[in-house]
């Protein structure tokens, strides 16, 4: 793989991805007590905004760090709060952005798991080394974690891939459908890149013929799709989403755009 996330850690996209994910932990853990998460390409778990990486894409530069240096929508604050915990300094800087496995952990306790995919293995030491911090049971896996998540019971699935091989929104999809079939009640979050309509429109109808199941979709698009050859937004969507999502998702993609979009981007909620 020629992805590295260290380049595009804390970017638009994952802002959007974050804060809706920590509102769907939000209203998923409640409702199930003990739980077990499954991450299927976790990262490293914090990343440090200032290596070469970082300089070179200046990615953080436009997004966490331009969205806390503005007026912060208040979609954001949980998100915030999660970047603070990991700078332990006062000045409001990020130097430090915590990535998936830290914001999932930092909202499950000692009765729940959090199993982690992570097939890099200097990417998989930093994520071993980050879930040492926690009390948290975790399980760091070199393992394919679409198999992971297709074999294995889940209360909830975050489903991230770099999108670089041909077959990702494909092996989404059929993990999404296999996950549901081991546990109907699963959530299933599949962030997805937005470049054109047709490629995401192409993967709902796909997921939707698979699973059968209500999708909540979170678009935030940063710039008009125009371009194909651009990340020009992000997408979140949720399979059997639960009761009181809408409000705070359509609040993170909207606060989103307004803080950062270019004229002409938009925020979208709806259902397929």
């Amino acid at each position: 793989m020629n992805y590295r996330h260290s380049f595009h850690a804390g970017n638009f996209a994952d802002l959007h991805k974050h804060a809706v994910l920590i509102a769907l932990l939000k209203a998923v853990k409640p409702q199930r007590g003990a739980m077990t998460v499954i991450d299927t390409h976790a990262g490293a778990g914090i990343y440090d905004l200032g290596n070469d990486d970082q300089a070179r894409s200046q990615e953080a530069a436009r997004g966490i760090r331009a969205l806390m240096a503005g007026d912060l929508p208040g979609s954001f604050e949980p998100l915030i709060e999660a970047v603070r915990a990991v700078n332990s300094w006062e000045e409001d800087v990020a130097e430090l952005y915590p990535g998936s496995p830290w914001l999932i952990v930092s909202a499950l306790g000692e009765d729940d798991l959090y199993i982690g995919c992570e097939v890099q293995p200097q990417v998989r030491e930093q994520l071993e080394l980050a879930m040492a911090a926690t009390t948290v049971p975790t399980e760091v896996r070199d393992a394919d974690g679409y198999d992971v998540a297709g074999e294995e019971s889940a209360d909830l699935i975050l489903i991230d891939p770099p999108y670089e091989r041909r077959d990702d929104y494909e092996r989404a999809a059929q993990t999404a459908a296999a996950a549901q079939s081991l546990y109907p009640e699963v959530v299933v979050a599949i962030w997805t890149p937005l470049k054109d309509l047709e490629t995401l429109d192409g993967f709902l109808r796909d997921l939707k013929k698979r699973t059968g199941a209500e999708v909540l979709v979170s678009e935030a698009r940063m710039r008009p799709l125009t371009d194909p050859m651009k990340m020009n937004g992000s997408a979140m969507v949720i399979v059997r989403p639960p009761p009181g999502l809408d409000g705070e998702v359509s609040g993170v993609a909207e606060g989103l755009v307004a803080a950062l979009g270019d004229a002409g981007g938009e925020a979208r909620l709806w259902r397929a």
